[in-house]
Protein backbone atom coordinates (compact mmCIF):
# COMPACT_ATOMS: atom_id res chain seq x y z
CA UNK A 1 0.00 0.00 0.00
CA UNK A 2 1.21 3.62 -0.16
CA UNK A 3 0.99 6.21 2.73
CA UNK A 4 2.18 10.00 2.98
CA UNK A 5 4.73 10.46 5.31
CA UNK A 6 2.64 12.42 7.48
CA UNK A 7 0.19 9.73 7.74
CA UNK A 8 3.13 7.51 8.77
CA UNK A 9 4.45 9.97 11.62
CA UNK A 10 1.16 9.87 12.64
CA UNK A 11 1.13 6.19 13.09
CA UNK A 12 4.02 6.41 15.04
CA UNK A 13 3.62 9.63 17.13
CA UNK A 14 6.73 10.92 15.57
CA UNK A 15 7.62 14.17 14.95
CA UNK A 16 7.75 15.31 11.69
CA UNK A 17 10.25 17.77 9.51
CA UNK A 18 9.73 18.00 5.98
CA UNK A 19 7.36 17.55 3.33
CA UNK A 20 4.34 15.73 4.68
CA UNK A 21 3.07 15.14 1.15
CA UNK A 22 5.46 12.56 0.55
CA UNK A 23 4.27 9.31 -0.93
CA UNK A 24 6.06 5.97 0.68
CA UNK A 25 5.46 2.69 -0.91
CA UNK A 26 7.91 0.32 1.24
CA UNK A 27 9.79 0.46 4.17
CA UNK A 28 13.90 -0.69 3.51
CA UNK A 29 17.01 -0.86 5.31
CA UNK A 30 19.14 2.26 4.52
CA UNK A 31 22.06 0.34 2.27
CA UNK A 32 18.91 -1.00 -0.01
CA UNK A 33 16.49 2.02 -0.03
CA UNK A 34 15.51 3.95 -3.33
CA UNK A 35 13.21 6.45 -4.21
CA UNK A 36 9.41 6.07 -2.78
CA UNK A 37 11.17 4.44 0.07
CA UNK A 38 11.48 5.39 4.09
CA UNK A 39 14.30 4.13 5.66
CA UNK A 40 15.65 4.67 8.99
CA UNK A 41 18.76 4.83 11.29
CA UNK A 42 19.66 4.41 14.74
CA UNK A 43 23.15 6.35 15.67
CA UNK A 44 25.10 8.26 13.62
CA UNK A 45 27.58 5.94 12.85
CA UNK A 46 25.42 5.81 9.57
CA UNK A 47 24.50 9.71 9.01
CA UNK A 48 26.52 9.67 5.90
CA UNK A 49 25.38 6.90 4.43
CA UNK A 50 21.96 8.85 5.18
CA UNK A 51 22.69 11.67 3.37
CA UNK A 52 23.43 10.05 0.04
CA UNK A 53 20.71 7.65 0.40
CA UNK A 54 18.06 8.26 -2.27
CA UNK A 55 15.20 6.97 -0.11
CA UNK A 56 12.69 9.53 0.21
CA UNK A 57 12.14 9.25 4.22
CA UNK A 58 13.57 8.50 6.88
CA UNK A 59 12.85 7.56 10.66
CA UNK A 60 15.55 8.73 13.33
CA UNK A 61 16.12 9.10 16.60
CA UNK A 62 15.85 12.19 18.51
CA UNK A 63 19.72 12.98 18.67
CA UNK A 64 20.06 13.02 15.65
CA UNK A 65 21.62 16.10 13.56
CA UNK A 66 18.96 17.68 11.13
CA UNK A 67 21.97 19.84 9.07
CA UNK A 68 21.15 20.63 5.29
CA UNK A 69 22.74 18.55 3.29
CA UNK A 70 25.45 20.06 0.54
CA UNK A 71 24.72 20.35 -2.67
CA UNK A 72 26.80 17.17 -3.74
CA UNK A 73 24.89 15.21 -1.15
CA UNK A 74 21.40 15.54 -2.66
CA UNK A 75 17.98 16.74 -2.04
CA UNK A 76 16.70 16.46 2.00
CA UNK A 77 15.38 13.78 3.03
CA UNK A 78 11.82 14.31 4.95
CA UNK A 79 12.92 12.93 8.52
CA UNK A 80 10.49 11.34 11.06
CA UNK A 81 12.06 12.12 14.96
CA UNK A 82 11.28 9.04 17.54
CA UNK A 83 12.45 7.48 20.17
CA UNK A 84 12.81 4.03 19.48
CA UNK A 85 14.04 4.35 15.23
CA UNK A 86 13.97 0.29 14.67
CA UNK A 87 10.52 0.03 16.70
CA UNK A 88 9.12 2.58 14.75
CA UNK A 89 10.17 1.36 11.43
CA UNK A 90 8.72 -1.99 12.10
CA UNK A 91 6.15 -0.73 13.08
CA UNK A 92 5.69 1.49 9.20
CA UNK A 93 6.70 -1.76 7.52
CA UNK A 94 4.05 -3.61 8.84
CA UNK A 95 1.62 -0.95 7.88
CA UNK A 96 3.01 -0.91 4.02
CA UNK A 97 3.21 -4.41 3.85
CA UNK A 98 -0.88 -4.49 5.24
CA UNK A 99 -2.60 -6.53 6.41
CA UNK A 100 -1.20 -10.18 7.02
CA UNK A 101 -3.30 -13.42 6.35
CA UNK A 102 -5.83 -14.26 8.85
CA UNK A 103 -4.38 -17.10 11.45
CA UNK A 104 -6.14 -20.51 10.51
CA UNK A 105 -7.03 -22.60 14.09
CA UNK A 106 -8.62 -26.00 14.32
CA UNK A 107 -6.84 -28.85 14.11
CA UNK A 108 -6.20 -30.67 10.46
CA UNK A 109 -7.97 -33.86 9.80
CA UNK A 110 -4.69 -34.94 9.03
CA UNK A 111 -2.84 -34.33 12.45
CA UNK A 112 -2.49 -36.99 14.72
CA UNK A 113 -4.11 -36.28 18.58
CA UNK A 114 -4.07 -38.29 21.33
CA UNK A 115 -7.42 -39.12 22.78
CA UNK A 116 -6.43 -38.05 26.28
CA UNK A 117 -4.42 -35.04 25.15
CA UNK A 118 -5.96 -31.41 26.21
CA UNK A 119 -5.95 -28.96 23.70
CA UNK A 120 -7.27 -25.79 24.43
CA UNK A 121 -9.16 -23.17 22.66
CA UNK A 122 -7.57 -21.51 19.62
CA UNK A 123 -5.30 -23.57 18.73
CA UNK A 124 -4.30 -24.66 15.18
CA UNK A 125 -2.70 -28.26 14.85
CA UNK A 126 -1.17 -28.18 10.88
CA UNK A 127 -1.35 -31.50 8.79
CA UNK A 128 1.34 -34.18 10.32
CA UNK A 129 1.61 -32.55 13.34
CA UNK A 130 1.73 -35.49 16.50
CA UNK A 131 0.48 -34.74 19.88
CA UNK A 132 0.97 -37.45 22.31
CA UNK A 133 -0.83 -38.92 25.11
CA UNK A 134 -1.49 -36.93 28.36
CA UNK A 135 0.04 -33.91 26.20
CA UNK A 136 -1.54 -30.14 26.93
CA UNK A 137 -1.68 -27.79 24.21
CA UNK A 138 -2.42 -24.46 25.51
CA UNK A 139 -4.67 -21.61 24.04
CA UNK A 140 -3.21 -20.21 20.86
CA UNK A 141 -0.41 -22.45 20.35
CA UNK A 142 0.30 -23.83 16.37
CA UNK A 143 1.87 -26.57 15.82
CA UNK A 144 3.08 -26.80 12.11
CA UNK A 145 3.73 -29.61 9.82
CA UNK A 146 5.33 -32.38 11.74
CA UNK A 147 5.72 -31.28 14.94
CA UNK A 148 5.89 -33.72 17.35
CA UNK A 149 4.84 -33.51 21.06
CA UNK A 150 5.61 -36.23 22.83
CA UNK A 151 3.60 -38.07 25.97
CA UNK A 152 3.10 -35.72 28.57
CA UNK A 153 4.26 -32.68 27.63
CA UNK A 154 2.70 -29.55 28.54
CA UNK A 155 2.87 -26.36 26.14
CA UNK A 156 1.62 -22.56 27.90
CA UNK A 157 -0.11 -20.38 26.32
CA UNK A 158 1.07 -18.76 22.40
CA UNK A 159 3.79 -21.77 22.12
CA UNK A 160 4.81 -22.11 18.57
CA UNK A 161 6.60 -25.38 17.55
CA UNK A 162 7.63 -24.92 13.99
CA UNK A 163 8.21 -27.62 11.10
CA UNK A 164 9.70 -31.26 11.83
CA UNK A 165 10.52 -29.79 15.78
CA UNK A 166 10.36 -32.73 18.21
CA UNK A 167 9.57 -32.40 22.27
CA UNK A 168 10.63 -35.75 23.60
CA UNK A 169 7.80 -37.27 26.93
CA UNK A 170 7.32 -34.79 29.30
CA UNK A 171 9.31 -31.46 28.36
CA UNK A 172 7.64 -28.41 29.54
CA UNK A 173 6.95 -25.05 27.58
CA UNK A 174 6.10 -21.86 29.50
CA UNK A 175 4.36 -19.26 27.71
CA UNK A 176 4.84 -17.48 23.97
CA UNK A 177 7.51 -20.18 23.50
CA UNK A 178 8.91 -20.63 20.00
CA UNK A 179 10.59 -23.76 18.46
CA UNK A 180 12.43 -23.55 15.50
CA UNK A 181 12.47 -26.26 12.75
CA UNK A 182 14.67 -29.31 13.69
CA UNK A 183 15.30 -28.48 16.91
CA UNK A 184 15.03 -31.57 19.74
CA UNK A 185 14.14 -30.66 23.12
CA UNK A 186 14.80 -33.39 25.87
CA UNK A 187 16.59 -36.05 24.51
CA UNK A 188 19.14 -38.52 26.58
CA UNK A 189 22.19 -36.48 27.90
CA UNK A 190 25.56 -37.92 26.93
CA UNK A 191 25.73 -40.12 30.11
CA UNK A 192 27.70 -43.38 30.58
CA UNK A 193 29.57 -45.65 32.85
CA UNK A 194 32.55 -48.00 32.22
CA UNK A 195 31.45 -51.17 33.66
CA UNK A 196 33.76 -54.36 32.71
CA UNK A 197 35.23 -52.47 29.37
CA UNK A 198 32.08 -51.58 28.29
CA UNK A 199 29.99 -48.01 27.85
CA UNK A 200 26.74 -48.61 29.53
CA UNK A 201 24.28 -45.73 29.36
CA UNK A 202 23.02 -43.92 32.38
CA UNK A 203 19.20 -43.94 31.96
CA UNK A 204 18.00 -40.12 32.27
CA UNK A 205 14.60 -40.12 34.08
CA UNK A 206 14.55 -36.13 34.18
CA UNK A 207 13.19 -33.75 32.56
CA UNK A 208 13.33 -30.02 30.39
CA UNK A 209 11.63 -27.08 31.50
CA UNK A 210 11.21 -23.68 29.36
CA UNK A 211 10.54 -20.65 30.64
CA UNK A 212 8.13 -18.21 29.44
CA UNK A 213 9.18 -15.92 26.38
CA UNK A 214 11.88 -18.10 25.32
CA UNK A 215 12.93 -18.50 21.78
CA UNK A 216 15.02 -21.48 20.54
CA UNK A 217 16.45 -21.46 16.91
CA UNK A 218 16.99 -24.65 14.08
CA UNK A 219 18.27 -27.20 14.96
CA UNK A 220 19.41 -26.82 18.24
CA UNK A 221 19.77 -29.85 20.88
CA UNK A 222 18.49 -29.45 24.75
CA UNK A 223 19.19 -32.90 26.67
CA UNK A 224 16.55 -33.38 29.31
CA UNK A 225 18.27 -34.01 32.81
CA UNK A 226 19.24 -37.07 35.05
CA UNK A 227 17.33 -37.18 37.00
CA UNK A 228 15.68 -33.64 37.70
CA UNK A 229 14.99 -30.93 35.73
CA UNK A 230 17.60 -29.05 32.71
CA UNK A 231 16.12 -25.48 32.63
CA UNK A 232 16.31 -22.37 30.41
CA UNK A 233 15.53 -19.47 31.86
CA UNK A 234 12.21 -17.00 30.78
CA UNK A 235 13.67 -14.50 28.15
CA UNK A 236 16.43 -16.59 26.94
CA UNK A 237 16.94 -16.60 23.03
CA UNK A 238 18.96 -19.40 21.71
CA UNK A 239 20.91 -18.94 18.19
CA UNK A 240 20.73 -21.83 15.43
CA UNK A 241 22.78 -25.18 16.13
CA UNK A 242 23.23 -24.55 19.56
CA UNK A 243 23.95 -27.80 22.03
CA UNK A 244 23.07 -27.96 25.80
CA UNK A 245 23.64 -30.75 27.74
CA UNK A 246 21.77 -32.48 30.68
CA UNK A 247 21.42 -31.21 34.03
CA UNK A 248 21.83 -27.32 33.06
CA UNK A 249 20.37 -24.52 34.70
CA UNK A 250 20.40 -21.54 31.92
CA UNK A 251 19.33 -18.05 33.99
CA UNK A 252 17.12 -15.54 32.84
CA UNK A 253 17.60 -13.08 29.34
CA UNK A 254 20.47 -15.00 28.01
CA UNK A 255 21.63 -15.03 24.64
CA UNK A 256 23.55 -17.95 22.90
CA UNK A 257 24.71 -17.39 20.35
CA UNK A 258 25.14 -19.74 16.66
CA UNK A 259 26.74 -23.32 17.45
CA UNK A 260 27.94 -22.69 21.33
CA UNK A 261 27.89 -25.87 23.42
CA UNK A 262 27.60 -26.64 27.47
CA UNK A 263 28.83 -29.02 28.67
CA UNK A 264 26.79 -30.81 31.36
CA UNK A 265 25.42 -29.60 35.10
CA UNK A 266 26.96 -26.39 34.18
CA UNK A 267 25.28 -23.04 35.16
CA UNK A 268 24.60 -19.31 34.19
CA UNK A 269 23.48 -16.10 35.40
CA UNK A 270 21.51 -13.75 34.23
CA UNK A 271 21.59 -11.69 31.00
CA UNK A 272 24.61 -13.78 30.08
CA UNK A 273 26.14 -13.78 25.96
CA UNK A 274 27.63 -16.42 24.74
CA UNK A 275 29.01 -15.49 21.08
CA UNK A 276 29.53 -17.78 18.12
CA UNK A 277 31.38 -21.37 19.04
CA UNK A 278 32.15 -20.56 22.45
CA UNK A 279 32.48 -23.80 24.51
CA UNK A 280 31.58 -24.32 27.93
CA UNK A 281 33.23 -26.88 30.44
CA UNK A 282 30.85 -29.44 32.45
CA UNK A 283 30.09 -28.05 35.88
CA UNK A 284 31.38 -24.70 35.29
CA UNK A 285 29.02 -21.32 36.81
CA UNK A 286 29.06 -18.38 34.50
CA UNK A 287 28.02 -15.78 36.69
CA UNK A 288 25.89 -12.89 35.95
CA UNK A 289 26.31 -10.71 32.93
CA UNK A 290 29.42 -12.39 31.52
CA UNK A 291 30.31 -12.05 27.88
CA UNK A 292 31.81 -14.47 26.31
CA UNK A 293 33.47 -14.06 23.39
CA UNK A 294 33.66 -16.09 19.97
CA UNK A 295 35.08 -19.55 19.63
CA UNK A 296 36.26 -19.08 23.56
CA UNK A 297 36.72 -22.17 25.67
CA UNK A 298 35.53 -21.71 29.09
CA UNK A 299 38.02 -24.14 31.30
CA UNK A 300 36.65 -23.06 34.78
CA UNK A 301 34.27 -20.49 36.55
CA UNK A 302 33.86 -16.89 35.57
CA UNK A 303 32.37 -14.23 38.06
CA UNK A 304 30.01 -11.84 38.06
CA UNK A 305 30.34 -9.26 34.97
CA UNK A 306 33.74 -10.21 33.48
CA UNK A 307 34.32 -10.58 29.78
CA UNK A 308 36.37 -13.96 28.78
CA UNK A 309 37.92 -14.35 25.36
CA UNK A 310 40.36 -17.08 23.97
CA UNK A 311 40.86 -20.35 24.64
CA UNK A 312 41.90 -20.97 27.54
CA UNK A 313 39.42 -18.10 28.09
CA UNK A 314 40.98 -15.73 30.44
CA UNK A 315 40.15 -12.10 31.14
CA UNK A 316 39.52 -9.70 27.70
CA UNK A 317 42.28 -7.24 28.36
CA UNK A 318 44.64 -10.17 29.07
CA UNK A 319 43.85 -11.98 25.72
CA UNK A 320 44.16 -8.80 24.11
CA UNK A 321 47.89 -8.36 25.12
CA UNK A 322 48.31 -11.61 24.32
CA UNK A 323 47.23 -11.31 20.80
CA UNK A 324 49.18 -8.13 20.22
CA UNK A 325 52.30 -10.46 21.28
CA UNK A 326 51.01 -12.90 19.33
CA UNK A 327 51.24 -10.43 16.41
CA UNK A 328 55.03 -9.40 16.72
CA UNK A 329 56.07 -13.15 16.97
CA UNK A 330 57.55 -12.91 13.62
CA UNK A 331 59.55 -9.94 14.63
CA UNK A 332 60.51 -10.99 18.09
CA UNK A 333 61.78 -14.07 16.17
CA UNK A 334 64.22 -12.19 13.70
CA UNK A 335 65.33 -10.26 16.62
CA UNK A 336 66.11 -13.55 18.85
CA UNK A 337 67.65 -15.08 15.60
CA UNK A 338 69.87 -11.89 15.11
CA UNK A 339 70.67 -11.90 19.01
CA UNK A 340 72.03 -15.63 18.55
CA UNK A 341 73.99 -14.38 16.20
CA UNK A 342 75.91 -11.66 18.22
CA UNK A 343 76.14 -13.95 21.04
CA UNK A 344 77.99 -16.52 18.84
CA UNK A 345 80.22 -13.91 17.31
CA UNK A 346 81.07 -12.57 21.04
CA UNK A 347 81.51 -15.66 22.78
CA UNK A 348 84.00 -16.96 19.31
CA UNK A 349 86.23 -13.40 20.21
CA UNK A 350 86.02 -14.40 24.14
CA UNK A 351 87.47 -17.88 23.01
CA UNK A 352 90.01 -16.86 20.31
CA UNK A 353 91.63 -14.53 23.22
CA UNK A 354 91.48 -16.96 25.90
CA UNK A 355 93.16 -19.25 23.27
CA UNK A 356 95.84 -16.64 22.78
CA UNK A 357 96.35 -16.09 26.23
CA UNK A 358 97.12 -19.93 26.96
CA UNK A 359 99.35 -20.04 24.07
CA UNK A 360 101.16 -16.65 25.37
CA UNK A 361 101.53 -18.05 28.94
CA UNK A 362 103.23 -21.39 27.78
CA UNK A 363 105.87 -20.02 25.56
CA UNK A 364 106.71 -17.71 29.03
CA UNK A 365 106.86 -21.02 31.22
CA UNK A 366 109.57 -22.56 28.52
Amino acid sequence: MVATVGELAALVRGRLFGDANVAIQSARPVGEAGPGDITFIESERFARQLRTSPASAAIVGPHFRRGGPSPEEGPSLALIEVEDPMAAFLAVRTHLIGAARPRWTGIHPQACVAASAWVGPDVAIHPFAYVGEDATIGEGCTLHPGAVIGDGCRLGRGCIVHPNAVLYPGVVLGDRVEIHAGTVLGGDGFGYRTTSGRHVKIPHSGRLEIGDDVEIGSNCTIDRATFEATRIGEGTKIDNLVMIGHNNQIGRHNLLCGQVGIAGSCRTGDYVIMAGQAGIKDNTIIGSGVIVGAQAGVHRSVPDGQNVLGSPAIPIREQRRLFQMIARLPEMHKQLRELSAQIAAIQGLVNAETSSDSVSDSDAEE
